[in-house]
């Protein structure tokens, strides 16, 4: 009877253990995602007035922190190195980064129109940067197909991988730090090969028409054959001002997340906040907030839409 009565619990305990991983996998995973950064130019003197390179960040921090993970799109070069290819050469101090560890920003996107501005030497000092303070990177072009970056959340393995419509023209063209570029085949090639190492998958996409409300036809073509090939979630930056989200199959599009942190308020300070909540790979709750900057390049809260459970599960379409 003592060696039975051992026995009968040995006899639970993988199954004990299997749910007890599922379980843990289960519990709720927050990610964020914000548009552009770019801590050059007026927003850089603003720091610098103010004594803080946290400074821009300072209003919504502690929301950006909250998050288990948060993505932005890093749309300058944060280097002493390097010189200026065009007359609009985004570059920050290095010492802007430490805004981002600050907010929280635990990956960022080097793949998108500006941070090819100041040359190969100039990114390369800013990966460097970013990986000192502990800020993964993603966007790069190796030759091969993109690898994701893969950060863990408990059991949660979440994937990203970033693309841009432009990729530095013929100047970046053979640099040795190269981004990546969206064009042929490599956007799906990446997104198929990243799909069996993830649970949940990001895909990053620089590009749409600047200052459109709405995303374009080619944007739409690109994001949905991303979800298509198996992302879980697009989120795009690059037109400077928000744009709708959409369901697509069995994932979501959030086609423009604006200026989160820029400095031409005479044309857009407008952006806007993406936070998704998973249980295991299905979200459970998506909230879109607008934020707007105040004359000093601090985003604020304007106004906030949610969706929840059977909201999220409907047929394919714009949320907004």
């Amino acid at each position: 009877m003592e060696g039975g009565s051992i026995a009968a619990p040995l006899l639970f305990l993988p199954l004990l253990l299997a749910l007890a991983s599922r379980a843990h996998a289960a519990e709720p995973v927050t990610l964020l995602f914000v548009g552009d950064l770019m801590l050059g130019r007026h927003v850089e003197a603003a720091m610098r007035a103010h004594d803080d390179w946290s400074f821009p960040f300072r209003p919504l921090a502690a929301r950006l922190r909250a998050a288990d993970l948060t993505f932005g799109n890093l749309e300058c070069v944060t280097a002493v190195a390097g010189k200026p290819r065009t007359d609009i050469g985004f570059r920050a101090d290095p010492r802007a980064v430490e805004g981002l560890v600050t907010a929280g920003f635990d990956v960022v996107s080097i793949a998108n129109t500006h941070t090819t501005d100041w040359g190969p030497e100039a990114l390369q000092e800013t990966l460097d940067h970013l990986r000192e303070k502990n800020i993964a990177y993603v966007g790069l072009d190796k030759g091969d197909v993109q690898e994701p970056v893969v950060l863990k959340v408990g059991a949660l393995r979440v994937g990203f991988l970033a693309f841009s419509h432009y990729a530095g023209g013929d100047a970046a063209a053979h640099d040795s730090v190269r981004i990546a570029l969206i064009g042929g085949k490599s956007l799906v090639a990446a997104v198929q090969a990243a799909r069996p190492a993830v649970d949940y998958l990001v895909v990053s996409l620089h590009l749409g028409k600047q200052f459109e409300r709405r995303a374009t036809e080619a944007q739409q073509a690109i994001a949905r054959a991303a979800i298509d090939a198996g992302a879980d979630l697009v989120v795009g930056h690059h037109p400077h001002v928000p744009q709708e989200i959409e369901k697509h199959g069995s994932g979501f599009i959030a086609y423009s997340l604006g200026d989160f942190v820029f400095d031409h308020p005479e044309v857009s300070a407008d952006g806007a906040i993406l936070e998704v909540t998973l249980a295991g790979r299905e979200p459970t709750r998506i909230v879109y907030t607008l934020t707007h900057m105040n004359a000093q390049f601090q985003p604020h809260v304007v106004s906030e839409k949610r969706w929840e459970g059977a909201a999220l599960r409907g047929a394919d379409g714009a949320l907004d």
